[in-house]
């Protein structure tokens, strides 16, 4: 998932993640990461000018990461339930990464925002799906009266969300749901909703 990041970087890379999960930007502290990583916060500093560089670092290699991952496996079906399949294989994926995500966006999305003013061509990968929704290629497509980006925009929401959620399940006493099931039944509630077609 992430670029190799030999020896401390790595460690703090890691430990950070977890810590941004867990917390949130906000929540999220410097010694934490460092405690989670076994040094001191003066090595952080040395890799990273800031918690706010490390945590854009990190936001902008998960959103690559999936993206590409989606982007890959979008090429393996068209229509609704392809693009439904590949978000859901490429957020489920990176759980940690996921949760990032559903914090960033909870918490209105002030550093996505930064870095897509930055990098506009980050958001493509939404405009692709889009258009696949609405083109069907043979496939089904959306149905009529949706806005394609609100679709894509929820389905991409929902599958972060569910990514990071998996392991609650045993707190509801379901045995524990292997990344297969929960992601065939995502795709079965995503693409067919709760109640199905009136026959």
């Amino acid at each position: 998932m992430i670029a190799h990041r030999p020896g401390i970087a790595e460690r703090l890379w890691e430990a950070a993640r977890l810590e941004f999960s867990q917390r949130g930007y906000h929540g999220a502290r410097v010694q934490g990461i460092a405690r989670r990583a076994g040094c001191n916060v003066a090595l952080l500093y040395r890799h990273w000018a800031s918690k706010k560089a490390l945590y854009l670092d990190i936001l902008r290699t998960i959103w690559l990461a999936q993206a590409r991952d989606f982007v890959a496996l979008l090429e393996r079906g068209d229509g609704a339930p392809g693009v439904v399949s590949a978000y859901l294989e490429a957020l489920l994926r990176d759980p940690v990464g996921s949760q990032i995500v559903i914090r960033e966006t909870l918490d209105g999305g002030p550093f996505l925002a930064q870095l897509v003013e930055a990098e506009p061509a980050l958001v493509a990968p939404v405009q692709q799906a889009a258009e696949r929704l609405v083109s069907g290629n043979g496939a089904v497509a959306m149905r009529p009266g949706l806005d394609p980006k609100l679709v894509v925009l929820t389905v991409g929401g929902i599958a972060a969300l569910a990514s990071s959620a998996r392991e609650m399940t045993r707190l509801f006493g379901v045995r524990e749901v292997e990344p297969e099931r929960w992601r065939d039944h995502l795709f079965d509630l995503l693409v067919n909703g709760i109640v199905g077609a009136p026959k």
